[in-house]
């Protein structure tokens, strides 16, 4: 945690390089968040269905969310968006200025308790566990978290 999920309509004027947008992201918001910069997960989606207002293609988006477990106070949350706006603001300064463009951004908070997942460190230490033995303690329950399943071929 956290996660960023910017989205983007493909009419933008600005050439997108996901990987250095989402570097400066991460190094203005980790120590606002508390994040650790390895924590990041980042991904951007090019929009090419959409609709703005009334369909003009001189109408133009950039949305950040910003996905995170609640319990961050408003001026931490706002502070969060706020730096990240600076930073899209001055990634796409071409879409500003030819385009009528509105960036974004939100904060969402998560349920901790409702967040769910695995890791493949942990679903390869469960694998190579050798089963357990009669009268023998158990495990951490992390540790007996099933790995999902694979894919199945369609």
């Amino acid at each position: 945690m956290p996660h960023l999920v910017l989205e983007y309509s493909g009419n933008i004027r600005d050439a997108v390089d996901p990987e250095r947008l989402f570097r400066e992201l991460h190094r203005a918001l980790a120590p606002i968040g508390g994040f650790r910069p390895q924590d990041f997960k980042s991904r951007a989606v090019r929009m090419d269905q959409y609709l703005v207002g009334d369909g003009s293609r001189e109408q133009s988006f950039v949305n950040l969310d910003l996905r995170t477990f609640a319990g961050k106070n408003p001026e931490t949350t706002a502070a969060l968006s706020e730096a990240a706006l600076r930073v899209l603001a001055d990634a796409f300064p071409g879409t500003l200025r030819e385009t009528a463009c509105d960036i974004s951004v939100q904060v969402t908070l998560l349920d901790r308790p409702s967040y769910a997942r695995t890791r493949s460190q942990e679903s390869t230490q469960q694998a190579e566990r050798p089963p357990a033995t009669p009268g023998t303690p158990e495990t951490p329950a992390l540790a007996d978290t099933p790995a999902l399943p694979a894919p199945s071929a369609v």
